[in-house]
């Protein structure tokens, strides 16, 4: 059933019956008892001269991205349809209605300004959607919900929990975004290359020492002395071997040898032997300020060139 008309009072009126309706000429031809909506009408007050009945309402949204475009919402009225836009999308031109040729594209709701997720945050835009998180060493202001300008990033007070954080014997002072460790006084972190951590502690400072080591080669062999020498040459000061050992300086002081029947010592560059020695033992070079860098002997005790000083 198309069409039902009746008389109503001294005219008649036609009422279309469900999904159908008056074609956009026959509203327009004759007085409408309803609104004319997408160029067609309900009810009209006539009964047709020509008897054409109501037209079955077609229904665009049977394809609805044929007709309103991807991301779209389409929604059939008689004579008509509507389209809109799903949540997190909108059209290029907001002044006209959606439509294939008007389609809805994706938000990029990260570029809004305020920023939708607050300070202190990172903002990944989604197909319709985005996300919020936290920049490293910040946290929601109420952890069981989502990052969002109403729930903003906070600081995270790492100093809180002083030991867990930079271990025993240290100093934790927080940062906005981080913390900062450091030893106590009369405290080391283990390794120094490292910053202060629990896997670095600080451990006790144990005293600054030194030692002088003097180390005698006995060899007949004058090539042994002249490599050492050589070596010596590309030697760079102070040499870690630890982080408590260091060596910051190595000399050759004295080379002694047998010259026909004694031995004749001679003190390396900037070495002399003392005033005592000088004068207890043959000098073979000029005694000058009470020092010399030849002896033709073999020191009984033992004693090697001491460095020079002006």
């Amino acid at each position: 059933m198309t069409t039902v008309c009746g008389l109503n009072g001294t005219e008649y009126e036609c009422k279309c019956e469900e999904n159908h309706v008056w074609p956009n000429d026959t509203c327009r031809a004759y007085q409408v008892c309803d609104g004319i909506v997408g160029g067609t009408c309900g009810c009209i007050q006539a009964l047709p001269s020509e008897g054409s009945l109501c037209q079955r309402d077609i229904n665009e949204c049977k394809d609805a991205v044929s007709v309103c475009g991807q991301y779209s919402d389409c929604i059939n009225i008689i004579g008509s349809h509507m389209c809109s836009c799903w949540s997190g999308f909108n059209t290029s031109n907001k002044d006209s209605p959606v439509s294939r040729n008007n389609s809805c594209q994706d938000i990029n709701e990260c570029l809004f300004s305020p920023s939708v997720c607050g300070p202190n945050s990172i903002c990944t835009n989604q197909l319709g959607s985005y996300n919020c998180s936290c920049l490293d060493g910040f946290t929601a202001t109420v952890s069981s919900f989502p990052v969002s300008i109403n729930n903003i990033c906070t600081d995270v007070h790492e100093c809180l929990n002083t030991l867990e954080v930079c271990g025993p014997n240290s100093r934790c002072i927080n940062s906005m975004g981080g913390y900062n460790c450091s030893c106590l006084t009369g405290f080391t972190v283990t390794n120094r290359s490292r910053p202060v951590s629990t896997s670095n502690p600080c451990n006790v400072t144990l005293p600054l020492t030194e030692y002088l080591i003097e180390i005698q080669i006995n060899s007949m062999d004058s090539s042994i002395t002249d490599r050492l020498r050589n070596l010596l040459m590309f030697f760079r000061s102070p040499y870690t071997i630890s982080d408590s050992t260091n060596i910051t300086e190595i000399n050759i002081t004295t080379v002694c040898s047998l010259n026909e029947t004694q031995y004749q010592c001679k003190c390396e560059g900037l070495f002399v032997w003392p005033n005592d020695t000088c004068h207890s033992y043959e000098a073979c070079d000029d005694i000058t300020d009470g020092s010399c860098t030849c002896i033709n002997a073999l020191p009984a005790d033992g004693q090697f060139c001491q460095g020079f000083t002006d």
